[in-house]
């Protein structure tokens, strides 16, 4: 627990000091947000598909160059740390030098995270097809209207809270169990995969077949890394726990405030380049309660 509370004031202060790293989420969002747009524009099957594919490379891409750099810039900060550099000018320098990890991070972890991605959603989509048959048959039935619900969930508060309104108690009751129980799912989950991808970074640093990675990168990393992540959440649990309550928290609060940003166009601007800055100093705290505990 101690280590916990330690490396979230840690990653604050390398977040902070390290702010170019959050600079490929704000560039991401933005092209993925056009791309998307064109996805949802196309009536084409073929060019749906092409769109669909190039979407999916494209967030393997970004994921594969941002995880390389947060890495780099736990080394820099373990230099800075060691008293590595001359003066406060070659420290800043070696800082705004991160922003040059990510290209080469998209070089030589694009196969692993792709396959390590698709492994990823693959057993999420299974645990929840196993998750709803296991509702369906022990859980209460809510009878509703799972389209409406949707619709009202996508629409203004105001239609949703007159959606609720019209459930019965049953009905309530019902959805409140339905939802603890994913919510308790989706959170199980995210803790037993927390430090994958950390796990498969510093497993692929360590390879010795360098001549031959293909193989090794695609078939064993994700395996590998996996089992990687799964010991080291249960020898350090409470820290893990920990840290998964803090983001979550986190979440809930960047939520709340989402209300507020929401009043003017330089509110919902600020709260932008706020949840990017949440969403860096997340993955800086993640990786770096896995790098200090491996």
């Amino acid at each position: 627990i101690r280590a916990m509370s330690l490396c979230i004031k840690k990653a604050f202060n390398i977040t902070r000091d390290n702010i170019v790293v959050a600079q490929p989420i704000v560039i991401f969002m933005i092209v993925i947000s056009l791309t998307t747009g064109a996805l949802y524009q196309q009536t084409n099957k073929i060019a749906y598909m092409v769109f669909f594919v190039a979407n999916i490379l494209l967030c393997t891409a970004f994921f594969s160059g941002w995880f390389n750099m947060i890495q780099k810039t736990l080394e820099h900060n373990k230099k800075a740390e060691k008293n590595f550099y001359r003066d406060d000018r070659e420290k800043a320098e070696a800082s705004f030098a991160l922003g040059k990890e990510f290209f080469p991070g998209v070089g030589e972890y694009f196969l692993p995270v792709t396959f390590t991605l698709v492994a990823y959603v693959v057993v999420y989509m299974l645990l929840l097809v196993a998750a709803y048959k296991f509702g369906m048959k022990y859980l209460p039935h809510p009878h509703i209207n799972w389209g409406e619900f949707m619709a009202a969930a996508n629409s203004t508060p105001a239609q949703m809270q007159k959606y609720v309104a019209s459930l019965s108690f049953y009905q309530l009751k019902a959805m409140n169990i339905w939802m603890f129980f994913f919510g308790a799912v989706f959170c199980v989950f995210s803790l037993l995969t927390m430090f994958l991808f950390p796990a498969l970074y510093n497993n692929l640093s360590k390879r010795d077949d360098k001549k031959n990675p293909y193989l090794k990168s695609l078939v064993l990393a994700p395996f590998s890394a996996f089992n990687t992540n799964i010991v080291f959440v249960f020898r350090h649990f409470l820290g893990s726990v920990g840290v998964l309550i803090f983001l979550l928290f986190l979440n809930i609060i960047m939520s709340v405030l989402s209300l507020f940003f929401s009043l003017n166009i330089v509110l919902t601007v600020f709260g932008l380049l706020l949840s990017f800055y949440v969403m860096t100093y997340a993955l800086v705290l993640i990786f770096l309660y896995y790098d200090e505990n491996k």
